[in-house]
């Protein structure tokens, strides 16, 4: 069971927050591109049914946030993400992303350290070469087209290709909310927000414990990506899923293998903290 939250902003609006379980020791998830606060579900049920308290973020313009505007950057929208903890009386927590949520607990734990009891990036980088950026081109072309064409081709870059051609052949259901009636202009912003400069460097000094898991299949964000991220985190483990659906979308297609890995990570970090 989960419940959905509104917390108020200090600007008067209101968040949406769907939270799974209760208790001190606490998981903020951070979905990707476009995606709404139930994309990370399986992985919020997972740190549940383990004893955690996890609250998965609706971003403006998504989900229950629908009427809030868009952050400028991925600053203003980890500004946003701390508001939400802000208003939920969490002053620590884990930070648990995917994609561009991966992007964005970095730059929340670059900026406030303290408040970061161990980040988990799922589908992660800290730098664009020319091949991200190529990339980057080609999905916000794809995102701008219709909502039906864009659905089914952004589906080759996040899903693995049996996902894929179950979705052709008809036996197969999307079974996710990613992309569901996002407004075009809403999508393509997101997807700017990871046109991010270099971080590498930057995480070197974030001493604090990570873990990196990387689809060896993933065509959005190459395994050697999240590698880098690993080696420059001091406190970094890395994990590679493989097999022919370890691509993109690893953390629901491979759900229980990759909550496996989460939820050992964080029990050994068990205990609030300072909060």
């Amino acid at each position: 069971m989960s419940t959905l939250l509104r917390p108020r902003l200090s600007s008067g609006a209101a968040a949406s927050v769907q939270e799974f379980g209760a208790g001190p020791d606490v998981a903020l998830l951070l979905p990707g591109s476009g995606a709404d606060r139930m994309a990370l579900g399986l992985q919020g049920r997972a740190l549940q049914a383990a004893g955690l308290r996890a609250l998965s973020l609706d971003y403006p313009g998504l989900g229950m946030s629908h009427d809030l505007p868009l952050p400028e950057d991925l600053g203003a929208l980890a500004d946003y993400a701390f508001s939400a903890l802000d208003a939920l009386d969490v002053a620590r927590c884990h930070l648990v992303g995917h994609s561009l949520g991966s992007a964005l607990a970095q730059e929340m734990a670059l900026r406030h350290p303290e408040r970061a009891r161990s980040i988990v990036l799922l589908a992660t980088w800290g730098r664009e070469d020319p091949f991200l950026a190529l990339r980057g081109r080609i999905v916000e072309t794809v995102a701008g087209l219709g909502f039906e064409e864009r659905t089914e081709l952004l589906a080759y870059f996040m899903a693995s290709r049996p996902f894929v051609n179950a979705l052709h052949d008809g036996s197969g259901a999307l079974g996710l909310r990613a992309s569901r009636a996002v407004e075009d202009e809403t999508m393509r912003h997101y997807l700017s927000l990871v046109r991010d400069p270099d971080r590498l460097d930057r995480l070197r000094g974030l001493d604090i414990p990570a873990l990196v898991i990387a689809g060896e299949h993933d065509l959005m964000t190459p395994p050697e990506y999240g590698a880098e991220v690993a080696q420059a985190l001091p406190q970094a483990e890395f994990q590679l899923l493989r097999g022919e659906r370890a691509a993109h979308l690893f953390h629901y297609e491979l759900g229980e293998e990759t909550n496996g890995h989460i939820v050992r990570f964080l029990r050994a970090l068990k205990g609030p903290g300072p909060n």
